[in-house]
C-alpha cells in the first residue's frame, strides 16, 4: 500500500498535468474561434459573389 507520501507525490503530479492540458485546452479554443472567424468571413465573401452574379452587368 502506497504511503501518504506517494499518494501526495501523485496528487501534485496530477494538479500539475491538470493544469498543463488546461492551458492547452485554452489555446486550442482560441484556436477554434479564430478559425471560426475566418469561415464566417468566407463564407460571407461568396455569399456576395453569388449575389453580384445575379447583378445586370452594364
Amino acid at each position: 500500500m502506497a504511503g501518504w507520501k506517494d499518494i501526495l507525490i501523485d496528487v501534485l503530479k496530477l494538479t500539475d498535468e491538470v493544469k498543463r492540458l488546461n492551458q492547452k485546452s485554452e489555446l486550442l479554443s482560441e484556436r477554434t474561434i479564430a478559425i471560426d472567424k475566418r469561415v464566417v468571413r468566407l463564407e460571407t465573401i461568396i455569399e456576395i459573389t453569388e449575389k453580384q452574379a445575379y447583378l445586370p452587368k452594364d
